[in-house]
C-alpha cells in the first residue's frame, strides 16, 4: 500500500476491499495515477471542429458522453479565450454521465434539483437546445450564484434558477417535470483522489447521514415527475448505502417507479452491485439493480461515480397533469403590462433576427430589470435567484443590456458588433476599453456594440466618441 492509500480513511478502504475483491489491488494502484482532466462543449454554441482549429486539439473522447473530452495535464483550457466565450465547461470527465444520460429533449420541462455550481444544468440546457423549461436549484444561495454566472456564460436563455428547499419545491410543481436530476448531496467517496480534503473531511457515519437526506430528496422529486417521465439519481461515492441502497429504498416506497436499462456496454459503464442489497419484492429485484450504472476509477477514465435511470408509470388516459403554469400564448401586454420604451428603443436599435422582437414572448419586470421567462410560471412566494433569462435594467432613462443577454444572443442578432482579434479580445477581457478597430463605421449617436471573438460575443462595449467604452461587469474581468 502506497502513502497515498494511507491517507485514506480506514472504515473507506475496507469497504472497498470488501466491495472490490480480487480488483483492489488495481483500485488502489490507480490512486498512484493523476485524476483525468476534462472539458464539454456547449452544445448551444460550438463544435469540436472549431474548438480544434482554435488550439484546444490533443483531445480524447469520453465514453459515456459525446461531447466530453479529456485533455492533457499540460494544457490550460480556463486560459483560452473560447472558455470565455463559452464554447466549453471545465467538468471532471464522471460528472458528465448523469445529464449524458437523462438527455433531455428541446421543449421538455426539466428540473437540476440539486444544480450548483451549474455544470451538469448547462450539460442539460445544451441537449434542450434553448426550447423547454430548465430549472436549476440549490438551496445554498452562495453557491447559486456560480451557478447564476454558468448559465449566463453558457448562453443559457430558457433557464430559471430557484434556491429553495425539495419540499416548497414539491407543493408548487407537482407532476410538472418530463425529466428530473437528482445529483445527490453524498459522502464524496469518489473524490478521494483527485480532493484529498474530501477524505480529512470524511467520517464513517457520513454514508448513513447521508442516505437519508437523499431519501428524502427523492421523494420530494418523484412527486414533481409527471408519469411517464424520466429521473436520473446520481452520486459521486462508492458506498452502497448511497448508491443501490437508496435506490432500493426508494423503488419499495414508490411502485410507481422503476428502474430503466442503461447502455453499459456502449457508454463504457459498469453495471450497479445489486447483490449487495438483495432482493425487493417477491419478484427478487436485485437483478434489476444491475441496470443502475458505475465509474470505477481503475477501469474508466474518470473519479467514483454512480448513476441510475428511472421512469414513473404513466397513468390513464383520462389523467391530467397539474402544475402552476398560465396561459403561455398571453402577451405581456396581457400579464405584466407595456413593455417599457426605454426597452423598446434598445431593441430597435442594437438588435435584429431576434427572438427578443417577438411580441408574444414573456418579458416581465422585477423592479428596474427586465427578464424573459420560458413560460409564465408562478414564482410567488419561492426564494428566486433568477426568474428567467435578465435583458438588462432600466436606469436613467435608458435601458443598460446584461451580460446575459450578450451571451444569450449571436453576433448576427446584434445590429452593431466586431470581431477583435486575440490581443484585443484578452485587453477586452482585462477590462479595458478599445480603439475602434479599422473597418467599422462607427454608427450616429452611443450605440453598444456586441464584442466578439471568433465570432462568439463576450460582452458589451458603448461606442463614445469614436472608442468601445467596456462594459464588462466587475465580476467578469480576468486577471
Amino acid at each position: 500500500m502506497t502513502n497515498l492509500t494511507d491517507s485514506q480513511p480506514a472504515p473507506f478502504l475496507m469497504q472497498m476491499n470488501e466491495l472490490l475483491g480480487n480488483e483492489f489491488d488495481a483500485f488502489l494502484a490507480c490512486y498512484s495515477e493523476p485524476s483525468r482532466r476534462g472539458l464539454r462543449l456547449n452544445l448551444l454554441k460550438g463544435s469540436y471542429d472549431y474548438v480544434k482549429s482554435m488550439g484546444l486539439s490533443s483531445l480524447t473522447p469520453i465514453p459515456w458522453c459525446s461531447e466530453g473530452y479529456i485533455y492533457p495535464a499540460e494544457v490550460r483550457p480556463a486560459k483560452s479565450l473560447l472558455y470565455n466565450a463559452g464554447l466549453f465547461y471545465i467538468q471532471e470527465p464522471s460528472a458528465m454521465s448523469p445529464a449524458a444520460i437523462l438527455r433531455p429533449q428541446p421543449g421538455e420541462r426539466v428540473l437540476d434539483i440539486c444544480a450548483a455550481p451549474g455544470g451538469k444544468s448547462v450539460q442539460l440546457a445544451g441537449y434542450m437546445q434553448s426550447r423547454g423549461v430548465l430549472v436549476s436549484n440549490d438551496i445554498s444561495p452562495s453557491r447559486s450564484r456560480a451557478l447564476v454566472k454558468n448559465l449566463e456564460m453558457a448562453g443559457v436563455t430558457n433557464a430559471i434558477v430557484l434556491t429553495e428547499k425539495p419540499n416548497r419545491l414539491a407543493d408548487r410543481f407537482t407532476e410538472y417535470f418530463d425529466c428530473i436530476l437528482v445529483d445527490a448531496p453524498c459522502s464524496g467517496e469518489g473524490m478521494f483522489r483527485r480532493d484529498p480534503d474530501a477524505a480529512k473531511a470524511y467520517t464513517a457515519n457520513k454514508p448513513e447521514s447521508c442516505a437519508s437526506l437523499q431519501q428524502d430528496i427523492l421523494r420530494h422529486a418523484a412527486k414533481m415527475l409527471r408519469p411517464g417521465g424520466r429521473m436520473v439519481y446520481s452520486t459521486c461515492t462508492f458506498n452502497p448505502l448511497e448508491n443501490e441502497g437508496t435506490v432500493t429504498a426508494f423503488l419499495s416506497a414508490h411502485e410507481d417507479f422503476k428502474l430503466l436499462p442503461i447502455d453499459h456496454q456502449g457508454l463504457g459503464l459498469s453495471p450497479g452491485r445489486g447483490e449487495w442489497v438483495g432482493g425487493m419484492g417477491e419478484n427478487g429485484t436485485a437483478l434489476a439493480l444491475n441496470y443502475t450504472a458505475r465509474i470505477w476509477p481503475h477501469t474508466a477514465p474518470g473519479e467514483g461515480h454512480f448513476i441510475a435511470l428511472m421512469g414513473k408509470e404513466k397513468k390513464d388516459a383520462h389523467h391530467t397533469m397539474t402544475g402552476n403554469t398560465k396561459d403561455a400564448k398571453k402577451s405581456l401586454s396581457h400579464t405584466h403590462g407595456k413593455l417599457p420604451e426605454e426597452f423598446i428603443a434598445f431593441r430597435d436599435e442594437s438588435l435584429r433576427e431576434s427572438m427578443l422582437l417577438d411580441s408574444s414572448l414573456m418579458i416581465h419586470r422585477h423592479g428596474d430589470s427586465l427578464f424573459l421567462q420560458p413560460e409564465n410560471i408562478d414564482l410567488s412566494g419561492l426564494r428566486v435567484a433568477r426568474s428567467g433569462w435578465l435583458l438588462g435594467e432600466v436606469a436613467k432613462g435608458r435601458f443598460v443590456p446584461s451580460q446575459a443577454l450578450a451571451m444569450g444572443i449571436t453576433k448576427n442578432q446584434a445590429s452593431y458588433a466586431i470581431d477583435l482579434s486575440e490581443t484585443e479580445a484578452l485587453r477586452y477581457l482585462k477590462g479595458e476599453s478599445l480603439a475602434v478597430p479599422e473597418g467599422f463605421t462607427p454608427p450616429p449617436g452611443k450605440p453598444w456594440v456586441l464584442v466578439c471573438y471568433g465570432n462568439f460575443p463576450l460582452g458589451w462595449a458603448r461606442l463614445v466618441q469614436e472608442r468601445l467604452k467596456n462594459q464588462l461587469p466587475t465580476s467578469w474581468v480576468v486577471s
